[in-house]
């Protein structure tokens, strides 16, 4: 289990730790986000992994185009990201171009350059010794707009690129009445069978939530972390923002419960041990 906290993982963590005190019990791997404005930077990195959590960092070139990134543009700050990356003390999961079959990324649209763009960064940070890294190619659980030029399998950069499969899915409920409340399988099946299809790498839920509003959220929940349908599935990671709605676990406190209950019932079972996500590796 993970969870996405801003600025959860500044500040020695205290955004996260405030979260785990509320739900009874840790999350394994933890998310947060960077753009290609910024410089890599190894605080978050070090500290999950000296508690010995799975950092996942989505990273976003909003100004940087994909036909440069391909072209080489920017590969003296690929290459300096990868070389400080290469000094963590463990695996970094990097979350490269995420969403990228949904309109309201950049990096969407041009599925061809996208791939060359993921394969030259991979390719550089193999040169610079990254081999700690690992990539995660995390569509969104729908196409947006759903065409054939712009389905989640032609964003795929092969085998040799991608070491979990990953989807973004969410519950919107009454938020957005076009869409409506779709509980957890009905929102994962499709997607989950079309990004399994694409390889044998893990899979993960890269993002996920539910709306209060149209159901009852705690439902919802539980019966997210009952599910055993998808067979690959080895990490949940949890969208805790009041974003579009109010994702965040503590929204209600029927469904702060409903993840305090699956936390005890965890410790129960031999804690986090019991279901601690696989290292994967290309």
């Amino acid at each position: 289990m993970g969870a996405f906290v801003p600025t959860g993982v500044w500040h020695d963590l205290a955004g996260l730790k405030r979260l785990e005190s509320a739900v009874g019990g840790r999350f394994d791997v933890v998310h947060w986000y960077t753009s290609w404005d910024h410089r890599y930077d190894p605080v978050p990195v070090d500290d999950l992994l000296a508690e010995g959590r799975l950092p996942l960092v989505s990273w976003q070139p909003f100004a940087q185009p994909l036909a440069e990134i391909a072209a080489g543009r920017h590969d003296e700050y690929v290459r300096t990201w990868a070389r400080q990356a290469a000094r963590a003390p463990g695996e970094l999961y990097v979350r490269l171009f995420p969403e990228m079959n949904g309109d309201w990324t950049p990096w969407h649209g041009d599925p061809a350059a996208l791939r060359a763009a993921w394969r030259r960064v991979v390719a550089l940070f193999d040169e610079e010794g990254a081999t700690n890294v690992r990539w995660v190619f995390s569509p969104n659980v729908t196409d947006e707009p759903r065409t054939d030029a712009n389905r989640m399998e032609l964003y795929y950069p092969g085998h040799d690129y991608v070491d979990v499969l990953a989807l973004d899915g969410y519950n919107w409920g009454s938020t957005r009445p076009h869409i409506g409340w779709r509980s957890f399988e009905e929102v994962f099946a499709r997607g989950y069978a079309r990004v399994a299809a694409l390889g044998p790498q893990p899979v993960w839920i890269a993002e996920v939530a539910s709306a209060e509003q149209g159901g009852s959220k705690a439902r919802w929940v539980r019966e997210m972390l009952s599910s055993t349908r998808f067979d690959r599935l080895e990490a949940i990671v949890w969208f805790n923002e009041d974003k579009e709605a109010d994702w965040r676990i503590e929204s209600s406190p029927a469904s702060l419960a409903a993840f305090r209950d699956w936390f005890a019932w965890r410790a129960a079972q031999g804690g986090a041990e019991a279901d601690e996500p696989r290292a994967a590796g290309r």
